[in-house]
C-alpha cells in the first residue's frame, strides 16, 4: 500500500503531527504493507491515543476492514470522517467501500466505488471494475420485502447494542432500497427510525440511488 507509507512518511515533516505519535503511525504503515494487519492496528490506535490530528483514524478503519472487522470498520471511518475530513482519499474510499460491501451495504458501497473510479491506480480501478459488475448484477430487480426487512431487523439490534453509527448506515441502506420500489416498501418507517437517532455523524456517501 503504498500511498499509505508515503502518507505517513510525511506526517513526521509536518508541524501538525505529535512527534511522538509519529514513530506508531510509520511502523502502523509498514506493518500494513507487509501484512500484519493486527500488528498494524495497534500501532494505528496507539498513535491515535498519542494525538494523530485524526490522520491514525483512516487507517485504523482500513486495517479492520483487512482484518474482516466491516462493521466496526464502518464506525471507524465515521470518526475518521468527523475528525479528519481533509485525510479522506481515493484510496480510503475504497477501503470504505469494501467494508460497506462486507457489511451487505450494497448501495453505499457503489457510490463509493464510483467515487473511486480510476483515481487509486490501475491494480485498484480494475478491482473498483469487478465490483461494480458485481453490484450491477444485484442491482438488475427491485430490493424484494425480506431484504428490506433484514436491514430493519440489523439496525435495531445495533441500536439495542448501543451502535448508533451502524443502526443508521443499515437505515441508509433501507431508506435507498425502499426508494427503488414502486410501494416504497417501509420507507417512511425507515426515514423515521433514523431521524430518532441522534448526535450521529453525516452519511459520507450521498443518498440516491446507484
Amino acid at each position: 500500500m503504498k500511498r499509505l507509507a508515503l502518507c505517513l512518511a510525511l506526517l513526521g515533516l509536518t508541524a501538525a503531527t505529535p512527534p511522538d505519535s509519529t514513530p506508531h503511525l510509520l511502523q502502523g504503515a509498514r506493518h500494513f504493507r507487509e501484512g500484519r494487519f493486527a500488528n498494524a492496528l495497534v500501532e494505528f490506535k496507539v498513535a491515535h491515543r498519542l494525538g494523530s490530528g485524526g490522520e491514525a483514524d483512516w487507517y485504523i478503519a482500513a486495517s479492520l476492514v483487512k482484518l474482516g472487522r466491516s462493521e466496526e470498520a464502518l464506525e471507524a471511518f465515521a470518526a475518521a470522517q468527523k475528525s479528519a475530513p481533509d485525510a479522506r482519499d481515493a484510496l480510503l474510499d475504497y477501503y470504505h467501500a469494501l467494508a460497506c460491501y462486507d457489511a451487505k451495504l450494497y448501495l453505499c458501497a457503489d457510490t463509493l466505488l464510483d467515487a473511486v473510479g480510476e483515481a487509486s491506480g490501475p491494480r485498484i480501478g480494475e478491482q473498483v471494475r469487478k465490483l461494480r459488475g458485481d453490484l450491477a448484477a444485484l442491482f438488475r430487480t427491485a430490493p424484494t420485502p425480506s431484504s428490506i426487512d433484514w436491514y430493519h431487523a440489523r439496525a435495531t439490534q445495533a441500536r439495542s447494542a448501543g451502535r448508533p453509527v451502524l443502526a443508521a448506515r443499515l437505515l441508509e441502506e433501507a431508506v435507498r432500497l425502499a426508494g427503488r420500489r414502486e410501494d416504497r416498501y417501509r420507507l417512511a418507517e425507515a426515514r423515521a427510525s433514523l431521524g430518532a437517532l441522534s448526535e450521529l455523524p453525516a452519511p459520507i456517501v450521498g443518498g440516491g440511488g446507484p
